[in-house]
């Protein structure tokens, strides 16, 4: 039986670099690459990608300004040696974009800065941007903000838009320069609930991420050889559930899905209960090396357990897999999965 849709997790230290794969109607192979993990992600995995990928990348989602996302994209685009024309098409949506969508001026300060390979006097600023490098190629980067509702076709995958709305967009848009060079700790001590049982940790009440650049991430639903699955950036999961709700599904009548990459990292702030009420998923996905903001926290992955029975958990880093469960939680029907195993891939 062939493959109909392979997707690669990329080692990508705290970060998420992913590359889904698929065969169009006309046999031709098509690839998404959503994010490029944090700067040291580039020439250790993605670089090596980028080149021996066989070809284009149809469509490069940014899905928000946080360096564990963006930052192996700007390093991407900093190496003056490497071809881009690979590059179809780029979603990212920049602070300019946001100025324009809310009726301002566009804030050239706003710009997210790159410093190219063969750059020598520090002073020269004109295009040293990744706006202007994605200007650099010609009808590449879709200047428009994408946005919850939206639906795009990409070579016979239907990309369905389910975050962020205007509501996070506004806030990130009113909070730009405070929020585009920090990073948001939403979790406690590194791993501090390794130890708790997953029945006491279902128990905790639900607290959503309050992170301003998590919840202007892009999140969406892809459907490609009636092969179904989230992919959710950092989202918040009110806003996932907001969408999903648009488009008909509730806790009687569940979204199937093949598989979900769980949002930020498996933080216990963007896996709700209410989320998880509302699909149908055997196979998730943490991305994470578990060695930044006590990401993953388990009580996100024992809420996903409780929720579905047999469930199938893909890790791209499997260091703390052997601490991350009691001798009690065996009582629950699960499995860890190091993706390492399977040279990263997870093949349907």
């Amino acid at each position: 039986m062939s493959t109909k849709l392979e997707i690669k997790i990329l080692p990508a230290f705290n970060g998420d670099c992913i590359v889904l794969s698929f065969i169009d109607k006309t046999g031709i192979k098509r690839n998404i690459l959503v994010d490029g993990g944090t700067p040291a992600t580039y020439p250790k995995t993605l670089k090596p990608m980028y080149k021996t990928l066989l070809g284009d990348i149809d469509l490069l989602v940014v899905t928000h300004i946080d360096d564990d996302h963006i930052g192996g994209i700007k390093k991407l685009f900093e190496d003056t040696d490497l071809d881009k024309s690979k590059i179809k098409k780029v979603w990212f949506n920049s602070g300019g974009l946001l100025n324009h969508f809310f009726g301002e001026d566009e804030d050239k300060a706003r710009a997210v800065k790159v410093v190219p390979s063969d750059i020598v006097d520090m002073s020269i600023g004109q295009g040293n941007n990744l706006e202007a490098k994605l200007d650099e190629l010609d009808d590449v980067w879709v200047k428009k903000i994408i946005k919850q509702g939206d639906k795009v076709d990409v070579h016979d995958c239907l990309v369905s838009i389910l975050s962020p709305n205007e509501k996070t967009l506004k806030k990130l848009n009113e909070n730009w320069e405070t929020e585009v060079n920090i990073q948001v700790n939403m979790s406690g001590n590194v791993h501090d609930d390794f130890k708790t049982d997953i029945t006491d940790l279902v128990k905790r009440p639900f607290n959503e991420d309050k992170g301003v650049p998590n919840g202007s991430s892009i999140a969406f639903l892809i459907d490609v050889h009636n092969i179904k699955g989230l992919l959710l950036g950092d989202a918040f999961p009110s806003v996932i559930v907001q969408s999903l709700k648009k488009l008909g599904y509730s806790k009687t009548k569940k979204l199937k899905l093949d598989f979900m990459k769980v949002s930020h990292h498996a933080s216990k702030g963007n896996t709700s209960p209410q989320l998880l009420d509302m699909i149908d998923c055997d196979q998730y996905i943490i991305c994470t090396n578990g060695q930044k903001h006590g990401l993953p926290d388990k009580e996100a992955i024992a809420r996903i357990i409780k929720a579905k029975s047999g469930c199938s958990l893909y890790f791209n880093y499997a260091s703390y897999l052997p601490q991350l469960m009691t001798k009690n939680d065996k009582n629950f029907d699960f499995q860890l999965i190091d993706l390492k195993t399977s040279e990263y891939n997870i093949k349907f």
